[in-house]
């Protein structure tokens, strides 16, 4: 416990951050569920209001609390929190044909939300714990498998955006643990293989390209490509088996690529087969919007317009057109930055991103300063969630990123993302607290 003596400790810069962002958050929830016509709002405000005052006081708790407690007890959280993901996939609420969200009957939650600081909880443990040997590629598997458990029952509900933020958690957390950057670069282009071959087959389909390629058109099989990959994979294998026998580098440039490259093939079946046509398509249509204008294409045009129609200073509060006129969809959660910059505009926007940017400031700040590793991976990781959300969710309402449905920290609506973001907030002030504690 901390006395009164002590309260300096406290990031005070960081708290008056997001208290000013949940301030910002709210207000334009409420002028996103404003009706023009009737006068009325649909409250959802108020929800935020409530959740807002929960999670605080969440906050507050966790400060108290020492973070280290949170390490001893990583694998329970994680266990809980995995158990609660299978039940939504179970008995979870459908909405929007997405079964993420469990229903108390007053309120609802969204577990996969939770379980991004449930992930960095226990990969900060674990990295603390083998430290020493996150240099081999074998310390590399049980962090994968914490990461890839929960990301598939994520994609079963199928929530894609959720699921895509699980990834650079991983990688930062590693990278902050001194894993060894080739082995990091590997699993990238894993990863970019496995995104990479469906969504070209997807898009040689959409625009009627099939035919006119046979290397392309020769992967479109599924089964082509599991006989190839699964060559590779005996290659690989193979390869490293006789490694242990024969010295040789060459070894290496054989079974690490074949590792790689059946991997990434394997990983593309699942994609291909698993992954919903709208889900692939979202990944398309960011690059070019007009290839679907009037389906998942509609999103990102309008939202485009209503950043567009903010110009310098805005239309000011309850008078943007895209969002008072209805044309903005998903307006209080997945484009809710679309709406305050069409009011508040450009100088508003950079006000916003400022305020987001202090909290991800602060945040490197106490994972740098940390006075050990977990606190270090801790902070590390928490940041990360925060980065890649206002990286997706801005990019996303601006064109330059897929639309996930990804919320923006503190601002959009949802008292799941907004209760964990505060717990965040909570973890991050324990780590700098206890640095001043030897």
């Amino acid at each position: 416990m901390f006395g009164k003596n002590e309260i300096y400790k406290i990031d005070f810069v960081l708290v008056i951050a997001v208290i000013l962002l949940v301030f910002l958050g709210i207000l334009t929830i409420y002028s996103s569920g404003f009706d023009p016509i009737d006068k009325v709002n649909n409250g959802l405000y108020q929800k935020q209001l409530i959740w807002f005052i929960a999670g605080f006081a969440i906050m507050v708790a966790l400060t108290v609390i020492n973070y280290q407690f949170l390490g001893d007890y990583s694998l329970h959280i994680y266990g809980f929190l995995m158990v609660l993901l299978v039940i939504t996939v179970v008995f979870g609420t459908p909405i929007r044909n997405t079964k993420a969200w469990l229903n108390f009957g007053l309120f609802s939650i969204q577990p996969s939300e939770f379980m991004k600081l449930a992930l960095v909880i226990v990969l900060a443990k674990y990295l603390e714990i083998r430290e020493r040997d996150i240099m081999h590629l074998r310390e590399l598997l049980i962090p994968t498998l914490l990461t890839a458990l929960p990301v598939l029952i994520i994609l079963i509900q199928p929530d894609f955006g959720t699921a895509v933020v699980f990834v650079p958690i991983l990688f930062t957390m590693l990278f902050i643990g001194g894993a060894d950057i080739s082995h990091l670069l590997s699993i990238v282009a894993i990863a970019a293989i496995a995104i990479v071959v469906p969504m070209v087959l997807t898009y040689r389909e959409w625009v009627g390209a099939v035919g006119t390629n046979f290397l392309l058109d020769f992967f479109k099989d599924t089964r082509l490509i599991l006989i190839v990959a699964s060559i590779l994979l005996v290659v690989a294998i193979t390869t490293f088996i006789v490694h242990f026998f024969l010295a040789g580098k060459w070894y290496r440039r054989v079974y690490i690529p074949s590792t790689v490259l059946s991997l990434g093939l394997f990983f593309s079946i699942i994609i291909q087969k698993y992954f919903k046509l709208y889900q692939k398509r979202r990944i398309l249509v960011f690059l070019n919007p007009e290839l679907d204008p009037h389906g998942s294409g509609y999103n990102v045009i309008q939202s485009k317009i209503a950043v567009g129609a903010g110009q310098f200073l805005g239309k000011g509060f309850l008078k943007g057109s895209q969002s008072q006129l209805g044309f903005l969809p998903e307006k209080s959660s997945d484009f809710v930055f679309s709406v305050f910059a069409e009011e508040w505009g450009f100088v508003g926007s950079i006000i916003l991103l400022a305020l987001l940017g202090i909290v991800i400031y602060r945040g490197i700040q106490i994972a740098i300063e940390s006075k050990d590793k977990f606190g270090a991976l801790l902070a590390g990781g928490i940041v990360t969630i925060f980065f890649f959300h206002v990286l997706i969710n801005i990019g996303m309402v601006i064109g330059i990123m897929p639309v996930t449905g990804l919320p923006l920290p503190f601002i959009s609506y949802g008292g799941s993302n907004l209760l964990m973001s505060l717990m965040a907030i909570g973890i991050l002030i324990s780590v700098r607290m206890r640095k001043f504690v030897y």
